[in-house]
């Protein structure tokens, strides 16, 4: 079986960069490309509930996917209420292949809202490798004010049996100081590539994609998930996510938060 979900997920649509949600749809959430053309409409929402006085956040998605021979297309509308302000954000991710064993991912976003970064861009580049291995390289960058957070990351994936590890660093440089965050994740496939389930590690002392305007300032973090995917009807997908975060923001300020998310992906 795991072939059939190697090959499956070898286009995957791998949106990372949802910064209205670090959820399970932005975690991941599979197009396989190897099946025929389709649309699809997704959705998602998300509580995030602090310690402290810190009021909840409340944040939410609506997708529009795309599939063909070229590769999948996603336009999305992030929306999110932080420290009591709302706001939206759009955002366009583009999966193109290349060749059988390689496909890149693109994404650019905006919004006018402070609890977004103004512009975000991303670029990556994925191939499959011999001997069940899988590898990408990469970059990210997010603009809040006009001023520049600039990350590079990339993954080593490895499928063993029906499980898959991958491994993604966040390297920044602010200050002439180099910094970084690793992901560690987990999955264990069922039947197909839309059916697992996946716990996630997060590390060190620079911001990932999940960058908040109040995060650029981040010097430690660690957070952990445990996350789904699985089919409800043969046209609808279900994914969702439970996570707990402590970030330290600053010498005397530790924030811990707990985070719900729960999304749908129907096709048409």
């Amino acid at each position: 079986m795991i072939r059939h979900v190697r090959h499956s997920l070898l286009w995957l649509a791998v949106p990372l960069v949802c910064t209205a949600t670090s959820s399970a749809l932005a975690q991941e959430t599979a197009v396989k490309a190897t099946q025929a053309p389709f649309t699809a409409v997704a959705g998602e929402l998300s509580h995030v509930e602090f310690s402290g006085d810190t009021d909840p956040w409340h944040l939410a998605s609506v997708a529009l996917w795309s599939r063909s021979s070229a590769g999948t297309f996603i336009a999305r509308v992030n929306y999110a209420n932080r420290f009591a302000t709302d706001g939206v954000q759009v955002e366009a991710d583009a999966y193109p292949r290349v060749s059988e064993k390689a496909y890149l991912y693109v994404n650019a976003g905006y919004s006018g809202a402070t609890v977004f970064p103004e512009w975000r861009f991303g670029a990556e580049a994925f191939t499959a490798l011999p001997g069940a291995w899988e590898a990408s390289a990469g970059v990210r960058q997010l603009r809040f004010n006009g001023v520049p957070v600039t990350m590079l990351t990339g993954a080593v994936g490895k499928y063993v049996g029906n499980y898959w590890f991958s491994l993604r660093p966040y390297v920044r440089n602010r200050d002439g100081t180099t910094s970084a965050t690793t992901t560690l994740q987990a999955r264990r496939y069922f039947e197909d590539g839309d059916h697992w389930l996946g716990v996630s590690v997060t590390y060190g002392g620079s911001p990932t994609e999940r960058i908040t305007p109040d995060a650029v300032a981040l010097t430690r973090t660690f957070g952990i998930a445990v996350n789904g995917s699985t089919g409800l009807t043969p046209r609808l997908l279900g994914t969702w996510t439970l996570g707990h975060d402590a970030e330290r923001l600053s010498p005397d300020n530790t924030r811990r938060r707990v985070t719900v998310t729960a999304g749908l992906r129907r096709t048409l």
